[in-house]
């Protein structure tokens, strides 16, 4: 029996840079770090070395427990990449010199791996282009075999009870509270939260008959770009998740989803749209594609909460952690969008009379959807070659709001709004639209290209618009020419819409705080949808 030895876990990554500690010295060595491993380059071969942390989800705390997960991820991997998992190696010191595959007194384990050509992934790919839709057959034919391969069990079916799925969600809520208020705000953080329980009171009996058909799988459970490899004879599917049961036990619908989140992440809805509905088909799972924007929205939500952590591991390097950031601000971003507008592009008009707040709403649903923002103000200077924050005399001024101006600015912006949506874009519109005519030629323009949309009507209370109107005075970086001065006869051109028009019309009160008046409007485009 070999001798196990406990070893400083600070020793680690200076050792694993060292090609002494390798049995063939490597010419050069890369070493990465997530949350949970240590990952060494050292041609031809790669090693992964876990970390001794519990993070809840996982525990590595123990030596035996390291050992007997690297074994896990040896077994499960092979199952779609079956020839680059050499297996499972020690670590010794050794004369307070670290050693690896040396197994007299063991401090560590790794498993080891064959190294891949770095142009065969897909994220690699991706950034130069060279994916196309016949890719993405290989990889449908591929995983397609696999998942028919597999059968439900009762132990893998009991994690597709809602009670199940639901507690995976809320711990990942619970887990990633401490960045509510920076890495996401705290109204969107909640309005996702909404938008899963709204999602599981709806489709209740869904979830529950595709657990009762067997849908619910051992799957990989980690089904993303940089994890899938291209070579001309093979398709290699590595990383698979060994740490928990429970998240490979799920539906396929989650793990496609998680694929099809990534394409979207990087820019590529087209390709996430063309995989999604192959696999579909090729499955025969037409269901599936009403449960993807779901767990598109789990899955982001996931890597939001994967890059968060990373963003505070105090060994990753600065710049790794700024990067982390980034990335977890974007799929929070993602995981919102899933959850207010799905995987299809969106049009949400922010409008209301002067001085209700429209420019704040939607610069700060901007920032939490991570969508444009489409200004009536901007967009009617622009056209005027007029400097956004200078503000015209009074003949500048009239001719610039003139009927003949105002109607091509509005023209301007369902044209811009409506290439956004042709690209697979959702963005938002900052205007008055205090005219029904103007309200009903964007609705109708939007309803006959099959794009939805939510009118969001801001009201406030005389007392604070002209407030808001009076502090304008004062500022020199507003782009809105309207002033205390022109509320009268700014007030009574607005006619707000009609019973009619309300099918698509939320009413949000701005006099209350801006966050509660953010949440309600979320909350409500979330009620809404179909």
């Amino acid at each position: 029996m070999h001798e196990e030895i406990k070893i400083e876990q600070e020793q680690l990554p200076s050792s694993l840079k060292d090609p002494n500690s390798y049995p063939y010295k490597p010419g050069q060595i890369q070493l990465l770090q997530t949350h949970i491993s240590y990952i060494a380059i050292a041609p031809p071969y790669v090693y992964k070395i876990k970390k001794p942390v519990n993070l809840g989800f996982l525990d590595f705390t123990t030596l035996q427990k390291r050992r007997h997960f690297c074994q896990r991820e040896v077994e499960l991997n092979r199952r779609l990449c079956r020839d680059v998992y050499e297996g499972v190696v020690a670590i010794s010191e050794l004369n307070g010199k670290i050693m690896i595959e040396e197994a007299r007194k063991i401090a560590e384990y790794a498993v080891k791996m064959k190294q891949l050509d770095e142009d065969g992934f897909l994220n690699k790919r991706l950034q130069e282009n060279h994916i196309r839709p016949q890719d993405l057959d290989r990889l449908v034919q591929f995983l397609s075999r696999f998942y028919l391969k597999q059968k439900s069990s009762p132990e893998i079916a009991e994690c597709g009870f809602i009670h199940n799925i639901k507690a995976t969600i809320e711990e990942n809520f619970a887990q990633t509270k401490r960045f509510a208020g920076d890495l996401i705000e705290d109204y969107a953080f909640e309005a996702i939260q909404e938008y899963n329980e709204q999602f599981f009171c709806r489709n209740a009996y869904l979830l529950n008959r595709r657990r009762n058909e067997g849908h619910i799988l051992d799957c990989h459970g980690d089904l993303r770009l940089e994890h899938i490899h291209f070579s001309p004879n093979e398709v290699r599917i590595f990383d698979c998740i060994e740490f928990n049961d429970q998240f490979r036990y799920i539906d396929v619908a989650n793990e496609i989803a998680f694929l099809t989140m990534d394409l979207d992440f990087h820019g590529r809805r087209d390709l996430s749209c063309y995989f999604s509905g192959q696999m579909a088909e090729s499955l025969d799972d037409p269901d599936m594609l009403s449960l993807l924007d779901f767990y598109k929205c789990y899955r982001a939500y996931v890597r939001a909460k994967v890059h968060s952590l990373k963003s505070i591991e105090p060994e990753v390097p600065q710049e790794q952690k700024e990067k982390s950031r980034n990335n977890a601000g974007r799929l929070y971003q993602l995981a919102l969008e899933y959850g207010i507008s799905g995987s299809a592009p969106m049009i949400i008009v922010v409008m209301g009379r002067i001085g209700t707040g429209k420019s704040t709403i939607a610069e700060r649903l901007s920032s939490s959807l991570g969508w444009e923002v489409l200004s009536s103000d901007a967009t009617r200077k622009q056209l005027a070659g007029i400097p956004l924050t200078s503000r015209p005399d009074e003949a500048g001024r009239e001719k610039i709001y003139s009927k003949e101006m105002t109607e091509k600015t509005y023209d301007a912006l369902l044209e811009k709004c409506a290439e956004y949506a042709g690209q697979g874009k959702s963005c938002l519109i900052d205007a008055t639209f205090g005219s029904q005519k103007r309200r009903s030629k964007l609705r109708n323009a939007l309803k006959s290209r099959n794009i939805r949309f939510n009118f969001i009507e801001l009201t406030a209370t005389d007392e604070t618009v002209k407030k808001r109107l009076s502090e304008r005075k004062i500022s020199n970086n507003n782009i809105s020419d309207a002033r205390i001065e022109d509320y009268d006869k700014l007030n009574s051109n607005y006619h707000s819409p009609n019973s009619l028009e309300l099918n698509s019309h939320i009413i949000a009160d701005t006099g209350q705080p801006l966050k509660d008046t953010l949440f309600d409007i979320l909350k409500r485009i979330i009620q809404m949808k179909p």
